[in-house]
């Protein structure tokens, strides 16, 4: 491996689980952008959600972004949901590897997972039922799938394990 491979797509798509999977696999670091942010400022996402609003925390994120473009080599980096989204980070990540992954799945199956996880999702915490969470889910990937299709490479999960996708994006590198 020549470079990184970055994998980014909406929340709960499999991002960390993957890059974490395909990092072991191939014998080389794995690096997740929110677990950097979060050490980084000795706080989770929420909290900094919570001090920062929105904005404030996509800057504290671009910054880190940028920091491990510029210091990382042949890792495995695992985006957050809406970093490609934000500044010039799409376009950072782009032309820092040819190796640039959007895990792509279905608006519902991404709203079932979310809405079994959304107490620990600042943007979503609030929402109580299945159906207003598959209409947050559309409206964001409507606003967000612009960013994410500008990956180099897209990976459709439906109906793929961790083992399959890790495998997949194994072929295409090589």
């Amino acid at each position: 491996m020549d470079s990184n491979i970055i994998i980014l797509g909406y929340m709960c798509s499999g991002k960390t689980s993957v890059a974490k999977h395909l990092a072991h696999k191939m014998s080389v670091k794995h690096i997740d952008l929110d677990d950097e942010i979060q050490k980084s400022k000795k706080s989770s996402i929420s909290e900094l959600f919570e001090k920062f609003n929105e904005i404030g925390f996509r800057n504290i994120e671009n910054k880190i972004l940028r920091k491990i473009l510029k210091k990382e080599t042949n890792s495995v980096i695992s985006l957050g949901g809406g970093t490609p989204c934000y500044y010039d980070n799409m376009k950072k990540v782009c032309l820092s590897t040819k190796n640039v992954f959007y895990l792509k799945s279905t608006n519902k199956i991404l709203a079932n997972r979310l809405f079994n996880s959304r107490a620990d999702r600042p943007l979503i915490s609030r929402i109580d039922n299945i159906e207003s969470m598959l209409e947050f889910v559309s409206k964001h990937m409507f606003e967000r799938s612009n960013f994410y299709e500008m990956a180099h490479y897209k990976i459709n999960t439906v109906n793929k394990g961790i083992e399959q996708i890790s495998n997949q994006i194994k072929f295409i590198i090589n």
